[in-house]
């Protein structure tokens, strides 16, 4: 598979490693991505830290589908880098970017850190926002029928 030379130059800096498709993985992260959001609408707005994690996580698999798409998986780098590599191949805007980047730095402070501060309201909301703008859009990059 030929990839763009952003992922080429991620896996000479041994950022991502090239590996072998696996056979519909692809289309089973998306739908795991499209689970999530459906979960993450359908909980309580209150409970923000469960809405915000089930939208991080599906906007994580929609990474996830990427990488596989493009034949490479993190290595050295870790989820921020391929998050922001994914958001830039989706064209989100800058504020976008910014969001995901902090989701992912929340993400990691309520799990390993601390719980405070909470996760608000508009945080989870944000999430849940990104991550049903851009899973169709994932899905037609990949190639792939919007999950059912």
């Amino acid at each position: 598979m030929a990839r763009p030379t952003e992922y080429e130059n991620l896996i000479k800096t041994r950022a991502f490693e090239a590996v072998q498709p696996t056979p519909g993985a692809v289309a089973g992260y998306l739908k795991n991505a499209s689970d999530y959001l459906d979960v993450a609408k359908s909980l309580n707005p209150d409970k923000t830290l469960q809405v915000f994690t089930m939208a991080y996580e599906g906007y994580y698999a929609i990474v996830q589908a990427m990488l596989e798409f493009h034949e490479v998986r993190t290595k050295d780098s870790g989820r921020n880098l391929a998050i922001l590599r994914v958001s830039q191949d989706l064209k989100l805007g800058p504020g976008e970017v910014a969001l995901v980047s902090k989701a992912h730095e929340r993400r990691n402070s309520t799990s390993y850190t601390s719980p405070f501060p909470p996760v608000s309201r508009a945080e989870a909301a944000t999430i849940v926002a990104i991550l049903d703008k851009y899973l169709p859009q994932a899905c037609a990059f990949t190639g792939q029928a919007l999950p059912g």
